[in-house]
């Protein structure tokens, strides 16, 4: 065959399939298994094809977290990428603050990590396309020449199911991709159009540049962005539509090219017209719908409702709830609630 004859000439791999991966639980279940796959596999034992569930994200990917402000995008962000470091002693993650409003404080309350854990880093400081660049190059230099210090092992999900090794995660959080500027940003001026072109260029350069190897080395970058109105100079030309799941006048910062790389872009709509009291659920809050605006593991447009815990963040618990709710499962009013088929 001829490709075979491929595989056997070339010896660099060319024509070969790869499709190693690795998936990490958001904390949040629905989400989970709304992002996430099935994949059919051959039973060992038996010799059948079974299929089996790929829920969360996969490591080493771009993730586009976006949404108003006060939707709770940065603290599913840092939750995110705890979720996925949290099991790994050499996990770690950095909270690029080119906002310069995180406290780390409350980054250990919505992660229950201690303060002393030396795998979350706040980074108020250097916060440049050009310093989160050198982090990157850095992380991927060290675990390139650490060898298999700092690899584990994971099944290979193919049809034969080898054990293969990859890089422990790191994840990377920019927020947000508003505030996220080169070195030299003149930030005396007010600024143009150009400049906020050539920042937009800027930040699309660092996505190329890191794209193909983080994945390789197994880091995770999330960023945020914000959503805003967008203006258009002629009132009567029809406006392209900017964003999946969003009007027409709507669009994000920072150009196109963040959502273009992202391999899942998640949008938060918070719904404060549903708010949690503490005397009726235990806690101060309020629901927040996330949509799935581009998944490269599913389809787009799943819609799931999550409950934002005001002191502690996104609750897995009471989301189990509200997506029980949101499938139907939960009948009767308060305080009378049953689960369908279980009274």
């Amino acid at each position: 065959m001829l490709i075979e004859a491929l595989k056997e000439s070339n010896k660099k791999g060319l024509f070969q399939s790869d499709d190693t991966f690795v998936n990490y639980s958001t904390g949040l279940l629905p989400l989970d298994y709304a992002n996430g796959f099935w994949m059919t596999q051959v039973d060992q034992d038996t010799g059948e094809m079974v299929r089996e569930p790929i829920p969360g994200v996969l490591g080493g990917k771009l993730i586009l977290l976006f949404g108003t402000t006060g939707s709770g995008k940065t603290t599913l962000a840092i939750q995110m990428g705890y979720r996925i470091i949290k099991d790994f002693e050499d996990g770690v993650m950095i909270l690029v603050d080119c906002e310069q409003t995180a406290l780390k404080e409350r980054m250990c309350s919505i992660t229950n990590m201690d303060q002393d854990d030396p795998r979350l880093v706040l980074n108020v400081n250097h916060t440049s396309i050009e310093e989160v660049l050198e982090t990157v190059n850095d992380i991927c230099i060290l675990k390139e020449d650490s060898g298999s210090q700092y690899m584990y092992e994971i099944p290979h999900r193919t049809y034969h199911r080898k054990p293969i090794k990859v890089y422990v995660p790191s994840v990377i959080i920019i927020d947000s991709l508003r505030q996220f500027n080169p070195k030299n940003k003149d930030v005396v001026t007010l600024g143009t159009n150009m400049d906020n072109a050539k920042e937009a260029q800027a930040i699309a350069r660092f996505l190329d540049n890191v794209i193909n190897r983080i994945n390789k080395y197994n880091i995770t970058i999330i960023y945020t962005n914000h959503i805003q109105p967008k203006i258009e100079t002629n009132p009567y030309a029809q406006p392209p539509r900017g964003l999946m799941l969003s009007p027409q006048t709507e669009t994000l910062p920072r150009g196109t090219r963040p959502l273009f790389l992202a391999h899942t872009a998640i949008r938060a709509n918070a719904i404060k017209s549903n708010m949690y009291a503490k005397e009726d659920v235990g806690f101060d809050g309020f629901m927040v719908n996330l949509q799935l605006a581009k998944s490269k593991t599913n389809y787009i447009g799943a819609t799931i409702n999550v409950a934002f815990n005001a002191s502690k963040g996104f609750d897995p618990i009471y989301t189990m709830f509200e997506f029980a709710k949101q499938c139907g499962l939960i009948q009767g009013k308060n305080p009378n609630l049953y689960i369908e088929g279980m009274q």
